[in-house]
C-alpha cells in the first residue's frame, strides 16, 4: 500500500467522528482550512473531494502550492484543528505511521530517519499531528501517473528532496552582481508571461538574455511555487532529457524511459501556473526538437532562451542593446565609478556609449579594462572607433560562468564562434555591412548578391546573425556589422559585380532611401575603388546613380566629389564632369539656394588644394586618378564617349 491521497483521505474519514464530518467535502474543507479561508484562493471544484477517494484525482495543484509557499505551521495548525474530531487516535497514529514505514516507493533513509524521530505508538497530540502532517505532505507532494481515470503513485519518492523543494537542482543562478537597468525589458517580459505563458527571448549573443531571465526569476518567484532551469546545452536528446529528469532524486520503476516522459510532462502540467521552466541556450530552429510542441502544450510557464530565429507562431522577445544612456553609464559605474555631474567625464562616458552602441558586453569589457588601467575613456573611443580589434589590452571578463582573460575582440568573437559559419555565409555577411541598419528588402538584398534563392539568408536568420523584421527587411545588428568589418575581406571581383548590379537598380525595386543608403555606405575609396579603378569614374558612376534615384542630397555630395576629382588634362574626365555638371545644374536650376550651390561647385573646381595633379603633383589627401595621358581620340574611343 502506497502512501498515496486516496489512501490518506481513506483512513482519515474512516476515524472521524460522523456526526461532526459526514461528506468527504467537509473533510477536505477542514484538513485544508486555512486555503479556504483565505479569500485569494481560487475557486475549487467542489465534486474533487468524492474523486480523492475514489483515486480517480488527485490533490488539485492550487491548494499544494498554497501550502509549498506558506510556513509548515499553516498546515500542521489546520491538521490539529482536526485532532477534537478523531474516535481513535491512537488507532490514526499507528495507521499513518505504518503506511509511511510500509511504503515501497518511500526512499530507505527518509524512513530510517522517521522511525528515528517518531515511535509507532501514539503518546500525545503533538506527536500525532506531526505523523499526520508526514503522510499528508507525502501524498499531497508525490508524482503521479495516470492510467484510464485512475491515478497511481508509482514512483520512487524521497521526501527530504522535497521539503528542500522540487526542482532543487535545477535552481536559477543569481543574476551578476553588475546587472543593471532593464526594468522596462523586465516589464514587458512579465506581462507576456502573464498573457502568453511561453515565451523565446531573443536577442544577439552578449546582449544579456541570459542575465535578463535570470533577474525575471528572482523579482517575481514570489509569483511560482517552484522554478526550474536547465541548459540545453548539457542534455544529449534535448527536451526529453530535460523532462525525464526534470525532478530530482526520481527514478522510474519501470525502464519504460518514454512512457517516464509521457508522465512528467502530466505532472509538470499539473502545476499550472505556478510553475515556471527555464530552458537557456535553447539555440536551434523551431523544428529541430520534435518534443518542443509538448512543451509548449504544458500548463505552466515556459521561457526559452535562444539567439535563434523564430516566427510569428511563436511568442518572441527580441532583446536589444540597451535603449538608454542612462542604463549604459550604470553598467560603466559596476566596474568604473565616475561622477556624472563632472561635464568633461559625462561627455567621455556619452561618446563611448554612442561609439559601442549601447551594447551591454561591449561597455563591460571597456569598463573593466578602464578598472585595470589599462585603458581610459578616450583610448576605449579612439580605439574603438577605428575597429574592435584596435583594443589591444587583454581583459578578464566571465562570460556564461566561465572565466576568461583576452582582448575586446576575442571575447566578443567567441560568443558567435560555435556557428562555424561556411565561406557563403560569410560572403552573404560581408555585404550585409553595407546594408542599412533600418533594414533591406530581402529580395533586393538576394539580387545584389546573385543568390539562386533565399536558403543562406534564411539560414543566418535562424543563426540569428540576420535579424528578420516584420516588414520584409532584413538587416545585421551594430556588434555583428562590426565583427564582420573585422573579419571578412571583400574580394574585388565579387564588389565590381555588386555595384554593377546595384547602380543598375531603380527605385521600383526598393525605396530611394534605401538605395541611397546602401551607395553611401560602399562610397569609401577601398570599396568604390574595386567597381572603378579611376576615382573620378568612380564617382561618376555613383553621381549617375544618385541622380537615377533622385536623392538630391546625396547628389550634392557625389558632384562635390567629382568637382574634387576630375582631372582637366584627361580627356574622358573632362567629357564626363561636363555632363554631369549639367544634368546637376538642371536639377537644381529652381533652388533657391541654386545661386550657392553653383559657387561652391566653381570654388571646389579650382581649387588648388584638389587639382594639384594637374600640375604633377599629387593632391595632399586624395590618390592620383590617373598616372598617364592618352589623346582625346584614343581616349574617347577606348572609352566609347565618340559613339553617337
Amino acid at each position: 500500500m502506497n502512501c498515496d491521497i486516496k489512501t490518506v483521505i481513506a483512513i482519515l474519514y474512516k476515524q472521524l467522528v460522523s456526526s461532526s464530518v459526514n461528506t468527504y467535502q467537509a473533510l477536505v474543507d477542514m484538513l485544508f482550512k486555512s486555503y479556504f479561508n483565505d479569500p485569494t484562493s481560487p475557486e475549487y471544484d467542489r465534486s474533487e473531494p468524492s474523486k480523492l477517494n475514489k483515486g480517480t484525482r488527485t490533490l488539485s495543484s492550487n491548494i499544494t502550492d498554497f501550502y509549498v509557499r506558506k510556513d509548515k505551521s499553516v498546515l500542521l495548525g489546520d491538521i490539529k484543528g482536526m485532532l477534537k474530531y478523531i474516535l481513535d487516535k491512537p488507532q490514526l497514529h499507528v495507521s499513518f505511521f505504518d503506511l509511511i514505514i510500509n511504503d515501497p516507493l518511500i526512499s530507505k533513509p527518509f524512513k530510517k530517519q522517521f522511525g528515528l524521530n517518531y515511535s509507532r505508538e501514539y503518546s500525545d497530540d503533538e506527536h500525532l499531528a506531526e505523523v499526520f502532517y508526514t503522510a499528508v505532505t507525502i501524498a499531497a507532494y508525490r508524482p503521479y501517473y495516470k492510467v484510464d481515470k485512475y491515478w497511481y503513485a508509482d514512483y520512487y519518492f524521497d521526501p527530504n528532496s522535497n521539503t528542500e523543494g522540487l526542482f532543487s537542482k535545477a535552481k536559477p543562478k543569481a543574476p551578476p552582481k553588475h546587472f543593471t537597468g532593464r526594468e522596462i525589458e523586465l516589464d514587458e517580459l512579465h506581462s507576456l508571461m502573464q498573457n502568453e505563458g511561453k515565451v523565446f527571448v531573443t536577442g544577439v549573443a552578449g546582449v544579456g538574455k541570459s542575465e535578463l531571465v535570470r533577474t525575471y526569476a528572482q523579482k517575481y518567484a514570489s509569483e511560482y511555487a517552484h522554478i526550474g532551469y536547465y541548459n540545453y546545452n548539457e542534455y544529449r536528446n534535448g527536451i526529453a532529457d530535460i523532462i525525464a529528469n526534470v525532478l530530482p532524486n526520481m527514478a522510474f520503476i519501470r525502464s519504460d524511459i518514454e512512457a517516464l516522459y509521457v508522465e512528467n510532462l502530466e505532472l509538470l502540467s499539473a502545476f499550472g501556473k505556478n510553475l515556471l521552466l527555464i530552458i537557456d541556450n535553447y539555440n536551434v530552429p523551431a523544428d529541430h526538437d520534435s518534443k518542443l510542441p509538448d512543451l509548449l502544450e504544458l500548463e505552466c510557464d515556459v521561457i526559452f532562451i535562444s539567439y535563434s530565429h523564430y516566427d510569428d507562431d511563436f511568442m518572441v522577445y527580441d532583446l536589444t542593446e540597451f535603449r538608454t544612456f542612462r542604463e549604459s553609464y550604470d553598467l560603466i559605474k559596476q566596474f568604473y565609478p565616475f561622477d556624472e555631474n563632472d561635464p568633461d567625464i559625462k561627455f567621455k562616458m556619452h561618446r563611448l556609449a554612442l561609439i559601442t552602441d549601447k551594447y551591454p558586453f561591449s561597455l563591460e569589457l571597456c569598463a573593466r579594462s578602464m578598472k585595470r588601467g589599462t585603458d581610459t575613456p578616450d583610448t576605449c573611443a579612439d580605439a574603438l572607433v577605428g575597429g574592435i580589434k584596435n583594443m589591444k589590452a587583454r581583459i578578464p571578463a566571465n562570460k556564461d560562468r566561465k572565466p576568461k582573460t583576452d582582448t575586446h575582440y576575442r571575447h566578443i568573437e567567441s560568443l558567435f564562434r560555435k556557428a562555424d559559419l561556411t565561406v557563403t555565409d560569410k560572403y552573404v555577411l560581408s555585404y550585409m555591412r553595407f546594408m542599412p541598419e533600418s533594414g533591406v528588402p530581402k529580395m533586393l538584398f538576394q539580387k545584389l548578391t546573385r543568390l539562386i534563392d533565399f536558403t543562406e539568408i534564411d539560414k543566418l536568420i535562424d543563426l540569428g546573425f540576420i535579424h528578420d523584421n516584420s516588414d520584409g527587411t532584413i538587416s545585421i545588428t551594430s556588434i555583428v556589422r562590426k565583427l564582420v568589418e573585422a573579419d571578412y575581406k571583400i574580394n574585388p571581383e565579387e564588389m565590381l559585380a555588386f555595384g554593377e548590379t546595384l547602380f543598375s537598380t531603380d527605385t521600383s525595386e526598393a525605396p530611394k532611401e534605401v538605395l541611397a543608403e546602401i551607395a553611401d555606405r560602399i562610397s569609401p575609396l577601398k570599396y568604390l575603388t574595386m567597381i572603378e579603378s579611376d576615382v573620378f569614374v568612380a564617382y561618376h558612376l555613383l553621381f549617375q546613380f544618385y541622380f537615377k534615384i533622385e536623392s538630391n542630397f546625396s547628389t550634392d555630395m557625389a558632384m562635390s566629389c567629382l568637382a574634387m576629382n576630375y582631372n582637366k588634362n584627361i580627356f574622358k574626365h573632362r567629357l564626363l564632369y561636363q555632363a554631369d555638371k549639367a544634368q546637376f545644374f538642371e536639377r537644381f536650376k529652381d533652388s533657391e539656394n541654386f545661386d550657392l550651390i553653383k559657387q561652391t561647385l566653381e570654388k571646389t573646381e579650382t581649387n588648388p588644394r584638389w587639382h594639384a595633379h594637374e600640375d604633377g603633383k599629387e593632391p595632399p589627401s586624395d590618390p592620383l586618378v590617373r598616372s598617364f595621358i592618352v589623346s582625346e581620340e584614343d581616349d574617347a574611343e577606348i572609352f566609347g564617349l565618340n559613339d553617337e
